[in-house]
């Protein structure tokens, strides 16, 4: 169940009062002041950089053109307002990269953003030509000459593409190198690559209920100094299921949270490893509390845990 379903089946079956409070604390006046509000960022290893620590996925919200792209627009000119610069999308999810480059066109905001795509194939993976021509096809749909991070999709041809993409970076057509994978059962094949320095980033699944990454790659990307992505910090929703209708814990508040959103994306960001997550929407609203998360301290590892155990007790 995607992400922009059921956190509105939450915000319904919370009731009046928990949605009227989330709206309240969370939105409310935010947009105005996100310029001048203190945001987590996060630093890019391998070169210094800092990137705010919550940005914008497009897998599964983003993928058809025909239909509403002035929605598409105004969450990604909502994402900027607020002071995110992330944007993850892959020639893959549809017509997601035509969507985010015309976005970006008509907002003239290609220079506002961190652009981060893929090398996407499901056929003929270790073909070079076959990924040279799709890295073609993406720099046209997203109406741009430079990718701020090119990543190899699913380990498929890992070594063939990555070869390409750091011939992309000599020519300055990509800054960054990437590897991905949203399923546990790739986390033990993505340490030796991680090891191998060819990695900017890793981007990788994380979320409450699937904390898998935290045994090998978690702590390798930490040590080898490559920046992590996290994608499903929501779990495909299924955090949202979990604690609808339910009250923020008191002792959450502690540490800002005042939405779950915030609970569980601070959940996720409060490890040390983890440089950005991508959570994806097309609600204005769902970005405005997202980013909301990079105001206010992390939790502790121990309040953390308290989190975790939280969610897994429901």
């Amino acid at each position: 169940m995607a992400d922009k379903y059921t956190r509105k089946e939450f915000l319904k079956l919370s009731g009046a009062a928990v949605g009227a409070g989330l709206f309240s604390t969370s939105i409310a006046g935010s947009i105005a002041n996100a310029q001048s509000s203190d945001l987590l960022h996060r630093t890019i290893h391998s070169s210094g950089e800092m990137i705010p620590a919550v940005g914008l996925g497009t897998a599964q919200t983003f993928g058809d053109l025909n239909e509403d792209f002035m929605a598409r627009r105004n969450t990604i000119e909502t994402l900027f307002q607020e002071g995110g610069t992330v944007i993850d999308t892959a020639p893959t999810y549809r017509d997601a990269e035509i969507v985010v480059g015309r976005a970006l066109d008509e907002l003239g905001a290609r220079d506002k953003c961190f652009l981060a795509t893929k090398t996407s194939l499901r056929d003929n993976a270790e073909s070079k030509q076959a990924g040279i021509d799709q890295n073609t096809q993406s720099f046209a749909d997203l109406k741009t000459n430079k990718f701020d991070l090119l990543q190899v999709h699913n380990h498929r041809g890992t070594d063939v593409h990555l070869e390409t993409i750091h011939e992309m970076k000599q020519d300055g057509r990509v800054r960054y190198a990437g590897l991905t994978h949203s399923n546990s059962r790739l986390n033990d094949a993505a340490v030796p690559v991680i090891e191998s320095g060819r990695l900017d980033f890793m981007q990788v699944h994380y979320n409450v209920f699937d904390s898998s990454a935290d045994e090998r790659v978690l702590p390798a990307a930490l040590d080898n100094g490559v920046a992590v992505m996290i994608n499903l910090p929501f779990a495909r929703g299924r955090v949202f299921q979990a604690t609808a209708g339910m009250e923020i814990p008191e002792w959450a508040k502690d540490f800002g949270v005042d939405t779950w959103g915030k609970f569980f994306l601070k959940w996720v960001i409060g490890h040390p490893a983890v440089t950005v997550a991508i959570p994806g929407t097309i609600f204005p609203h769902h970005v405005v509390d997202n980013i909301g998360a990079l105001r206010g301290r992390l939790p502790t590892q121990a309040e953390r845990d308290r989190m975790k155990q939280f969610v897994l007790d429901l």
